[in-house]
């Protein structure tokens, strides 16, 4: 009679004890699920930045506007990160902050080391300045620099490279026009062959060329110019060996830790103009 009821015990342990398991299994699996990491990336666009108001508009922001932009983003906690933060991030486990944000400015702006540059080492943040190489031969050439219309010289492109503060990329050396080639597009009719070799004879040179005269910095993220962009290109820019690509198209990116995730990386074109609650109100859209 005893061992009767003491088998019973053991046989209601044994159920409650599956019981429990198959119950507890689906919720650490939910756990395991939701402990990915995943990190919303808002990347802003800039080109110039002037003083004169009749010259702000799309394309041109004023220094003021900058400033304010800066002080919004911090007072809502935002973390300026640059593109070896992402890098790093993927390709080496890397911790990105908690609410990461990029500036980047295209073109190479003399403007940009006058008015950004103060900006960005005042309140300790960082920014992406992808350059055009055709624009900075001819500056370094001209030798005098107005910040209304100039573009960077070499010697700045060094120090700012050299800086705890700007991350230089490469915005191709002469592919920044609309002719025939759209930006670094493919042209129609043209092989893929011949459009490798083209784009290695701009871009991948200008690789080169940025080595040199920064002393051994070598950019890993080509900007597209003007946006335009095709199938071929993300292929012959990876054998190149850039590790990312920056975009116009306009969205949050979402970061996973994928390497795919660093190319077309997408951004927000910054008008003058506009508050920076209403700018920045589309990074929750």
């Amino acid at each position: 009679m005893f061992s009767v009821k003491i088998k019973n015990i053991i046989l209601t342990l044994i159920c409650l004890m599956l019981i429990f398991s198959m119950a507890y299994e689906p919720a650490v699996n939910v756990i395991s699920t939701a402990a990915k990491p995943s990190v919303r990336l808002p990347i802003i666009m800039y080109h110039h930045v002037l003083k004169e108001p009749r010259k702000l508009g799309r394309y041109i922001v004023s220094p003021k506007e900058m400033e304010s932009d800066i002080i919004y983003l911090k007072q809502h906690g935002y973390t300026t990160v640059v593109m070896e933060d992402l890098i790093n991030f993927v390709y080496n486990k890397g911790e990105l902050p908690e609410k990461p944000i990029m500036l980047t400015f295209d073109d190479g702006y003399y403007s940009n080391y006058v008015y950004v540059l103060p900006l960005l080492e005042k309140y300790d943040c960082k920014a992406v300045i992808s350059i055009t190489g055709d624009y900075i031969d001819k500056s370094t050439a001209e030798g005098e620099l107005n910040p209304a219309y100039s573009y960077l010289t070499w010697d700045l492109v060094k120090e700012l490279v050299e800086s705890d503060h700007v991350e230089i990329q490469n915005h191709s050396y002469g592919m920044h026009e609309i002719c025939e080639r759209k930006g670094c597009a493919i042209i129609k009719g043209e092989s893929y062959d011949e459009y490798s070799k083209n784009m290695l004879n701009d871009v991948g040179k200008f690789q080169d060329v940025i080595e040199e005269k920064t002393g051994g910095y070598r950019p890993t993220t080509f900007t597209y110019p003007y946006g335009f962009i095709c199938l071929e290109c993300n292929e012959v820019l990876q054998k190149m060996g850039f590790l990312a690509t920056l975009s116009c198209y306009e969205g949050v990116n979402v970061l996973t830790g994928k390497k795919e995730e660093l190319f077309e990386l997408k951004r927000f074109n910054r008008p003058s103009g506009i508050s920076q609650k209403k700018f920045f109100n589309k990074f929750d859209e």
